[in-house]
């Protein structure tokens, strides 16, 4: 009988670390929308809004304190030993130790002069901040030196591990069902991602690394040239997490609920998108432009342009039908009541992912400024539009303001991709 080519061929080490990878970022989907429908249900919307904006505070923490450091890491620590690429990652997180502490005293001086309480949550989230900052910087040296592998099982361990048990313990014993247990459990996550680390890094000579110095001349000349970064940075999450803040603000924490519910949802198409399309297109647009064919760079970017677009919108049917029999199965009426908005979430997650697509164009023709400058517009424009839309439409505002920031910002990444390119 003979061979499939397939099987005789192998995969390869290749092959099965993207499936590997794939898996595990499916997994961490898959146990998030666990967690999302757990607190929605048996905790309520408003518990499910309080998750939501701590997350945006997590998220964001990275972005603004890492200063736009972790750019140049990358670039820096690649083909360097282990000895070399600790030293870096020595020096990296003593500037995210510091900031992280001038952050906290920033943070308990204004809870004191304000008079307002710290509460044991916030202090777990604190926790979680510190930890989760510091797990970023740890992130992408390790994906530069080629420990992808390692770097997703830490990233596993650290933010869906300790899912499945939270859930078990609060469905097996109702006091448990509370945030307060479900941001404990995520501290706890850690400990089992450090103990990964240093199992992953047992063959680096961390002693050396422990007594070598910090190198604050590169940290004299990388934060000289990482303003833009960091802006971008913080642009881009804060275009993501900002319209719960303002939902929260203007309307009520049950509805920044509903809404957290419905995003995870539509962040997922995004993440999924990105996974199967955009992380294969990258770098077919920089080998394209890097050829110096103006014509075949162009046929790439419309291609992958295509295969964004059809499995946006084949990804976004599908989870729409999935989403709205999962609340209906599970009898959720004020998830039901809000359904135009996950529509509107889903939409504005395949503009976005079409968006980052022409980011990466921009990226590839080296346009760097240009997409910087996308991003802190964007921002602006949906801060604009989240407290116009919101006041005046309500709940259905912060969707239609959602969309209607994407369609912007899409519009003008396309023009300043078609100019740019017209250049090549």
């Amino acid at each position: 009988m003979k061979r499939i080519p397939f099987w005789q061929k192998g995969l390869g080490a290749t092959g099965l670390s993207i499936l590997f990878n794939t898996g595990l970022r499916g997994s961490t989907l898959v146990l998030r929308f666990a967690l999302s429908f757990y607190i929605v249900k048996f905790m309520g919307l408003e518990a499910a809004g309080i998750y939501g904006l701590a997350l945006g505070v997590v998220t964001t923490a990275p972005a603004i304190l890492g200063w736009g450091l972790n750019y140049f890491i990358a670039r820096d620590v690649s083909g360097k030993s282990n000895g070399v690429t600790g030293a870096y990652m020595k020096t990296r997180l003593a500037v995210t130790i510091a900031s992280l502490f001038l952050m906290t005293l920033l943070a308990v001086a204004a809870a004191f002069i304000f008079n307002y309480p710290i509460k044991p949550l916030y202090v777990v989230i604190l926790i979680i901040v510190w930890l989760e900052t510091i797990s970023c910087d740890i992130h992408m040296p390790l994906i530069s030196k080629e420990m992808a592998s390692a770097a997703n099982i830490l990233f596993f361990l650290r933010t869906t591990s300790w899912v499945l048990p939270v859930i078990a313990l609060g469905l097996a014993f109702p006091a448990f069902r509370n945030v307060e247990t479900v941001f404990v459990g995520w501290s706890l996550g850690y400990i089992g991602m450090f103990i990964g680390l240093f199992y992953a890094l047992r063959h680096w000579p961390l002693a050396r690394i422990a007594k070598a110095p910090v190198r604050y001349d590169w940290i004299k000349s990388r934060m000289r040239r990482s303003w833009m970064i960091h802006i971008s940075e913080i642009c881009n999450v804060g275009l993501v997490y900002a319209d719960r803040y303002i939902i929260s603000l203007l309307l009520t924490l049950s509805l920044t609920g509903v809404y957290t519910f419905y995003w995870s949802l539509a962040n997922a198409l995004q993440t999924l998108i990105s996974t199967a399309v955009l992380q294969i297109a990258i770098p077919k647009l920089f080998k394209a432009y890097n050829d110096g064919s103006a014509g075949e760079w162009r046929r790439m970017m419309v291609r992958q342009f295509t295969k964004t677009a059809v499995a946006g919108l084949i990804l976004g049917v599908a989870i729409f039908v999935a989403g709205s029999v999962v609340v209906e199965v599970m009898n959720m009426p004020a998830l039901i009541e809000h359904e135009g908005v996950f529509a509107l979430l889903l939409v504005t997650a395949a503009v976005r992912a079409c968006t980052d697509l022409m980011g990466f164009g921009m990226s590839s023709l080296r346009k760097d400024g240009h997409y910087a400058v996308v991003n802190l517009s964007s921002v602006i424009i949906s801060i604009g539009m989240s407290f116009l839309l919101i006041s005046a439409l309500g709940f259905m505002g912060a969707g239609l303001a959602a969309l209607v920031t994407a369609l912007i910002t899409a519009s003008v990444s396309a023009l300043m991709l078609w100019r740019a390119s017209r250049n090549i």
